[in-house]
């Protein structure tokens, strides 16, 4: 099957979103499924992209050296996500870690632990995170792990 049309096929796109869900309900990462082609990056990095923001998936295999670069680009977030998860854990400690209101919606305890999430990935991440925010929210050496 095509890197394309594992997600396509409704049966498959069923299949990947259970596993995903039941890894999320019982504490274990899923991990996607290997993408054969690796002389084109492109590929293996949309296949990467779609299994991690579109599947819930938070790793993925790699049967190539030329694959790893690309999975791991596609499963840290963005520096826009980032971005926005420090200035609304940054808004809920000011109001110590109550309910807030940002850009017209309501952030509490939950979305503050997603948000959490994205910058323990960002500074875990090649790129890692903005020296400020890094000082902010992990300590002048810490990679929030």
């Amino acid at each position: 099957m095509s890197a394309e049309g594992q997600f396509s096929h409704p049966l498959v796109v069923r299949a990947k979103l259970e596993i995903a869900a039941a890894c999320h309900g019982f504490a274990k990462t899923p991990s996607h499924c290997v993408v054969t082609e690796f002389a084109d990056a492109a590929v293996v990095a949309g296949a990467a992209r779609r299994a991690a923001r579109e599947f819930g998936y938070t790793r993925m295999w790699s049967i190539h050296p030329n694959q790893i670069r690309p999975i791991v680009a596609a499963f840290q977030p963005g520096a826009a996500e980032v971005e926005e998860a420090a200035l609304i854990l940054d808004a809920a400690a000011r109001a110590d870690w109550a309910p807030i209101r940002h850009g017209d919606v309501l952030h509490d305890r939950a979305s503050y632990r997603y948000f959490w999430r994205v910058l323990r990935r960002a500074a875990l991440a090649p790129a890692g995170l903005a020296d400020d925010v890094r000082r902010r929210f992990f300590g002048a050496e810490g990679s929030g792990s």
